[in-house]
């Protein structure tokens, strides 16, 4: 009898350990998740601040001519190098101040890319098109071609950018047109350029990576307001416009 009465004794002074025991992890359980949930409170409120901020940041442009004004020929934009572009041509002017239903079906496109599809914006600009090689043309054929591009000094970050629409041929990559779809409305395509050290520079060309293809299967896209500023702009959000132009002194500001 005093064996079963001391077995019983164990047996419930186990149970009450285990209870006190189970009670402590659970104590335990609850001060982990409110720590975590403190935590994430505050990585909230970091990052709800730092998108803002990102909203908030002043961009100026690096590269000139954003409105694409053509040079004294009228055979490409003026302070734009051609790159491997074969062929070039204004095909609409998107004039600021007319009604959106005065406008053509393509402006309304590209405005539209951009969330300013509406009587007033920044300045009026032009579209052009561009018929551009799949590779390097000649000896050098194995190689990936360039488009239209122009140098601009690096910033330790930028954001190149512009409105693109994929017509036909050789869907081009990179800067200005990075996150080009073939065949699909004129889009907002462009990449935040990160770079080490300051006394440097780059030239914005996309990549046409269309070796192996034969010379004469030439690809056309068409371009409006292609920039490099500084700073980090949301694409996501078509957060896209006519950027102040942020020049040496002894270049004019164009457009």
């Amino acid at each position: 009898m005093a064996l079963e009465q001391d077995i019983a004794k164990l047996i419930e002074a186990s149970n009450d350990l285990t209870t006190i025991v189970d009670n402590k992890i659970q104590d335990i359980d609850n001060k982990v998740l409110s720590a975590k949930s403190t935590v994430d409170g505050y990585i909230n409120q970091v990052n709800n601040y730092i998108d803002s901020t990102r909203g908030k940041q002043s961009h100026f442009r690096l590269t000139k001519n954003q409105a694409l004004l053509p040079n004294s020929d009228s055979t490409f934009p003026l302070n734009w190098s051609g790159g491997f572009v074969k062929s070039a041509k204004v095909v609409e002017t998107v004039v600021t101040g007319s009604l959106p239903e005065q406008r053509s079906a393509l402006a309304r496109e590209f405005l539209q890319a951009i969330n300013s599809d509406r009587q007033h914006f920044a300045g009026s600009f032009k579209i052009w098109e561009f018929e551009y090689y799949p590779n390097r043309r000649g000896e050098n054929q194995g190689q990936a071609a360039y488009l239209m591009y122009q140098y601009s000094r690096r910033t330790t970050v930028s954001t190149a950018a512009a409105i693109v629409k994929h017509i036909k041929g050789v869907v081009p990559n990179g800067y200005w047109c990075q996150g080009l779809e073939a065949n699909q409305p004129a889009k907002l395509c462009g990449q935040l350029l990160s770079h080490s050290g300051r006394n440097s520079y780059t030239h914005c060309h996309p990549y046409v990576n269309g070796m192996g293809k034969p010379e004469t299967e030439t690809g056309i896209i068409q371009v409006a307001l292609p920039a490099v500023v500084t700073g980090d702009v949301d694409l996501t959000n078509k957060e896209w416009g006519q950027f102040a132009y942020l020049g040496d002194a002894d270049q004019p500001a164009y457009n």
